[in-house]
Order: C-alpha cells, then sequence, then structure tokens
C-alpha cells in the first residue's frame, strides 16, 4: 500500500510541476512572434520579396550562384542568360559561366526549335534543369535523335533540356 501511495504522490508533485510550466507556454503563443519594435514596413516587405526569390524558378544569369544552388533546381524550369561555347549538334549546344566565374559548360538540349546559335552569341534559354547526362534516357524522355560520339564527354553530366532559346538577347544581359 506505501508504494501505491508513493506513487500517486509522485504524479501529483509531477503534475504539479509540469502544469504552471504549460500555462506559461501557452501563455508566449500569439499571433506575431518578436517584436516589431523598429520595423517597417519596407523591412517587412523586402524580407518576404527575398523569401519569394528564393522559392521561385530561377532567372539570371549563368553564373557561380546558379551553379552552387544546381541541384535545388533540378526538376525545375528556368531561365538562364549565358554566351554560347561550343555548338555540340543541331540540337545542342554548351553555354559558358559569366566571365568572373569558373563555372563548368552547362549542356544544353533544344527540345523545340532552335534559331541560329553560334559561338560566343548570348542567349536566353528557358528550360528544365536536369542531372546525370544518360544518351539513351535523354533520347528517350526528349524523342531526339542524339550523335553518340558527340556526347560521350556529357555523361554523368548536369544539363538542360531547352523548350526555347532567344537568341535577341543584349550581350549585358
Amino acid at each position: 500500500m506505501t508504494t501505491h501511495k508513493q506513487m500517486s504522490r509522485t504524479r501529483k508533485l509531477a503534475m504539479a510541476g509540469i502544469l504552471p510550466i504549460a500555462a506559461l507556454s501557452l501563455a508566449g503563443c500569439n499571433s506575431t512572434s518578436g517584436t516589431e519594435e523598429g520595423a517597417d514596413v519596407e523591412d517587412v516587405v523586402e524580407e518576404d520579396d527575398a523569401v519569394d526569390a528564393e522559392s521561385g524558378p530561377y532567372d539570371g544569369v549563368y553564373d557561380t550562384d546558379f551553379y552552387e544552388a544546381y541541384d535545388s533546381y533540378v526538376g525545375e524550369e528556368v531561365t538562364l542568360s549565358a554566351d554560347v561555347n561550343e555548338i555540340v549538334s543541331e540540337k545542342s549546344f554548351t553555354i559558358a559561366g559569366t566571365d568572373d566565374t569558373t563555372v563548368e559548360a552547362l549542356l544544353v538540349l533544344a527540345d523545340g526549335q532552335m534559331e541560329e546559335v553560334t559561338p560566343g552569341l548570348t542567349v536566353s534559354v528557358t528550360g528544365t534543369v536536369m542531372e546525370s547526362f544518360d544518351l539513351p534516357t535523354v533520347e528517350e524522355e526528349t524523342g531526339l535523335d542524339l550523335d553518340d560520339e558527340a556526347f560521350v564527354d556529357f555523361d554523368g553530366e548536369n544539363y538542360v533540356v531547352a523548350e526555347s532559346v532567344d537568341t535577341s538577347v543584349d550581350a549585358d544581359s
């Protein structure tokens, strides 16, 4: 019997200790987090814009920032501006990073119409970010018939399947 009374007393003491903590925890929950003292609307809006920009599709220059975050864009549609580095086939080419970066060239496969693209031309590519180029899989998924020898060096590399290639891009963008 004394064991039962001791357990009952222990439970009561535990509950007496937990209840005030739980009440204080709930009292701390309200509709705002932190103090808004010293903050103005511009500060709040800028923070929201930064979050939206990170979660939205990428639209910018093929540079170190994009290259380092590449994995986060896999499967997403992006728009990249860059200079054409090399023509691989009539439906593919590589783009180079900006002059101030050391990013690797990125393979672009033109799933649709590809206008006249030449090395050194600045283009804007809109397409889906892909990883681990595998020629048979790419041919099956895109319906393109690609020259095996031309793509040997791209096996396992990142690439973009372009829906559009805009060659009317200003070289300064």
